[in-house]
């Protein structure tokens, strides 16, 4: 059976959670520090995007696409699988020129490793896709090795969210970015659901 996903991204109960109070508590994050301004601050709005910024210093979502995809990244693999992820077209609509992109993230606190992933995605005339291998008795899915990109992550705020009284949680945001120079061609960024996927392409 072939399973085409609704939209979504790593963690998204959490990511959901604070989508709902970010602009707010973001800029109150920023104006409770001492000295602090919300000026001084210059965060994306929506906690659950990716980001790159546009020639004008502008923060620009990456455009999620859903995902096709036989596997079911959580529930228990009844059998080692090698399967794919599939994207319709042959090209993504996010044209980025630089080599070596850099892109800005919401992670939970804590979230070691983060959930981001860098794939190379193998296109055709009508779709791109990328490998996905399911482990017998494991939740969850890993790419293949030859088609991944590892990525450099470098923490930008730490970002206290309250979330009741005398409760708070932290937010990352970070900046991550591809540890090589990047050919031209189709990428995508990942999470750990498949839900989503954040696609870019090298000119």
């Amino acid at each position: 059976m072939v399973i085409k996903h609704k939209r979504t991204f790593p963690g998204l109960i959490f990511l959901l959670l604070l989508a709902v109070l970010a602009v707010g508590l973001l800029f109150t994050a920023a104006a409770s520090r001492p000295g602090a301004s919300i000026q001084s601050y210059d965060f994306p709005n929506d906690v659950t995007r990716i980001y790159y910024k546009n020639p004008q210093d502008k923060y620009v979502p990456l455009p999620f696409e859903p995902g096709i995809t036989s596997v079911n990244p959580f529930v228990v693999a009844l059998k080692d699988k090698l399967s794919y992820a599939k994207l319709e077209g042959s090209k993504a609509a996010t044209v980025l020129r630089a080599g070596n992109p850099s892109f800005y993230v919401f992670v939970a606190d804590r979230w070691d490793p983060p959930p981001h992933q860098l794939v190379q995605l193998t296109s055709n005339k009508s779709t791109r896709r990328f490998t996905v291998i399911s482990t017998k008795g494991r939740k969850g899915y890993s790419p293949l090795e030859n088609e991944s990109i590892r990525l450099e992550y470098r923490l930008l705020e730490r970002l206290p969210v309250e979330i009741g009284k005398g409760r708070s949680l932290f937010l990352n945001y970070m900046e991550i970015h591809p540890r090589r120079q990047l050919a031209p061609g189709e990428y995508a960024i990942i999470g750990d659901s498949l839900l989503d996927i954040a696609t870019f392409r090298i000119q």
